[in-house]
């Protein structure tokens, strides 16, 4: 009896350390590419016994909270634990068990599971560097899970996950998704050549190959006494030795990953035959591709940009001060007179905004009320005290024109009320009579505690701003930022006269179009007949259109100011 006693509970601890063995983790999701709380999380388990696995009462001890009602897990089969089962379920199509607490961390963290008894039965502690699987291989947030080579495979060896190549046919924020959650992965251990070479009798086919740097070959001996001989000692000039030992009639494989670019020839001792492998160096994919202004400035009929999410470095001059009291809110503008906004909302980098910097700046392009806003992630200036563009002006706020350097001419206070200091700056209204212009004073501008400006009529400069509704369409709130109290241009009596005195008309005769060259944009043009009547009327323009007008004598009232001159003009 005790004998038998003895044997039972020897197959008793026998089958519990077994069934405590054979439990995995195979598949890990701890960074989907979700915004904000990540709902996708996963971790999959696989029973690769040949019994069944009960789980009742084991436990996550490390990584995540759950406690495990009974569960039977075939053998060979998988179990997906999920931070949100339903929106697992929702997504992959698959069930799931949700855990009861926890989230995985996106850099580096262990995840345990202990048995019944309180022992740990499994550990991993995985991370997102080198030799583990990370953002350039997919995963860690570009939408690819990390999955265990073979379950058989040490799972602390990063060397043994690989991002999953399974797409699953949907995207999260433009990321596609892979991975195989209660199923067999996609990856395997072995390493997979780029390149394969058959051997057949001293001959190889390819002869010749050129691949690149960092890539792998692989030969096949498929007939024949061969060897791969692509040493110094036999090929001096190679960058590097390689080969495979001595010749052998067997069916054998041999790859080569080459890491440093050149030249290699090698050879089969046996017949003499020879290859070669020319190796080119790597072309590294800038992260950050250059981009110039009219390239990212896009919208579409709603004013979404359609350059978001994208990465790059974009150059220009910067003509505006740091709207922020902390972080980064500037405008960089080219030659072309076309800029883009420069944003961080916390880290300044160390620079200190000043207008007639060159920079160099690499981010992320985002979009914050319509406007397009580049999300500093490094900045460089290159040079410094470099002029301003040719301002220019408008009538009206555009698109086209954002982050511009623009200016409106011959304008109002609206309500000169309006002008008074609070919070993070004000808005005031400025008008031609016609349009309406929305003004921005930020608090960062001397203009922002300056009395408001003295005189009547302004020329007003600064960038084009936007702050349109929190969600598309984004075809409103566009609104002009001056950087400084000198941006309000009065224009005097005098500087009208002036403007007046250097106006020039042409062509003349006329038959269609006439331009006005005037230093400033005319409020007021009117054509009159020789009978004082007035046959048509331009407001704030410096071209006027005689088309469907009679041939004869007219004169054009010009306005600038509270100043008229005429010019007699003869149409055609």
């Amino acid at each position: 009896m005790k004998t038998k006693n003895l044997i039972f509970l020897f197959l008793s601890v026998f089958y519990w350390m077994n069934g405590s063995a054979q439990l995995r983790i195979t598949e890990i999701s701890y960074n989907p590419p979700e915004s904000g709380n990540d709902s996708l999380e996963y971790i999959e388990l696989y029973n690769s016994g040949a019994a069944v696995l009960n789980l009742r009462d084991y436990k996550f001890t490390k990584g995540v909270d759950l406690t495990f009602d009974e569960i039977l897990m075939q053998p060979k089969s998988y179990l997906v634990v999920a931070v949100n089962a339903a929106a697992f379920e929702r997504n992959f199509k698959k069930s799931a068990v949700q855990w009861t607490g926890g989230a995985l961390n996106n850099n580096a963290e262990v995840i345990a599971i202990a048995d019944a008894g309180g022992t740990e039965v499994i550990a991993v502690d995985y991370k997102d560097t080198p030799p583990w699987p990370g953002l350039a291989d997919g995963t860690d947030g570009n939408g690819r899970s990390i999955e265990l080579c073979n379950p058989d495979a040490d799972p602390n060896d990063g060397a043994n996950w690989k991002a999953s190549e399974n797409d699953l046919g949907f995207q999260i924020n433009g990321k596609q998704v892979y991975g195989t959650p209660g199923a067999a992965n996609s990856v395997s251990c072995g390493v997979t050549p780029d390149y394969l070479v058959e051997v057949s009798d001293g001959v190889f086919s390819p002869k010749d190959i050129v691949i690149n740097e960092g890539e792998s070959v692989g030969w096949n001996n498929l007939k024949g006494n061969n060897n791969i001989n692509g040493s110094k000692n036999t090929y001096p000039n190679n960058p590097v030795s390689f080969g495979n030992g001595n010749p052998s009639t067997n069916n054998w494989s041999y790859v080569f990953t080459f890491d440093t670019p050149g030249y290699y020839e090698y050879q089969s001792d046996p017949s003499g035959q020879k290859g070669s492998v020319t190796v080119n160096k790597k072309t590294v994919i800038d992260p950050y591709p250059y981009r110039t202004m009219a390239e990212v400035k896009g919208v579409n009929a709603d004013g979404v940009a359609d350059s978001l999410g994208i990465r790059c470095l974009l150059k220009g001059v910067v003509h505006t001060i740091n709207f922020r009291t902390s972080g980064l809110q500037f405008v960089i503008v080219d030659d072309q007179n076309k800029g883009f906004a420069i944003f961080n909302s916390s880290n300044n980098f160390g620079y200190t905004v000043s207008p007639g910097d060159a920079v160099d700046v690499k981010g992320k392009i985002e979009q914050f009320r319509g406007l397009s806003q580049l999300i500093v992630d490094s900045l460089k200036v290159v040079s410094t005290g470099n002029q301003l563009v040719v301002v220019k002006p408008v009538n009206v706020f555009e698109e086209a024109d954002e982050s511009g350097y623009i200016q409106i001419q011959n304008v109002s206070f609206k309500d000169p009320s309006e002008w008074k200091s609070g919070g993070s700056g004000f808005n005031v209204v400025m008008t031609n009579g016609t349009v309406d212009y929305n003004v921005r004073i930020v608090n960062t501008s001397d203009a922002f505690n300056a009395p408001i400006p003295s005189g009547q009529t302004f020329n007003v400069t600064g960038v084009l701003s936007q702050f349109a509704g929190s969600s598309a369409p984004f075809t409103d709130g566009y609104q002009l930022q001056p950087s400084y109290i000198t941006d309000f241009k009065a224009l005097s009596a005098t500087e009208d006269v002036k403007a007046l005195d250097n106006i020039k008309v042409s062509p003349n005769p006329v038959t269609h179009l006439v331009k006005i060259e005037s230093a400033v944009v005319p409020r007021k043009i009117e054509i009159v007949d020789l009978s004082g009547s007035i046959v048509r009327t331009f407001l704030n323009t410096n071209s006027v259109d005689f088309n469907n007008i009679s041939s004869g004598v007219y004169f054009i009232q010009i306005r600038i100011g509270d100043k008229i001159i005429t010019k007699k003009i003869i149409k055609l």
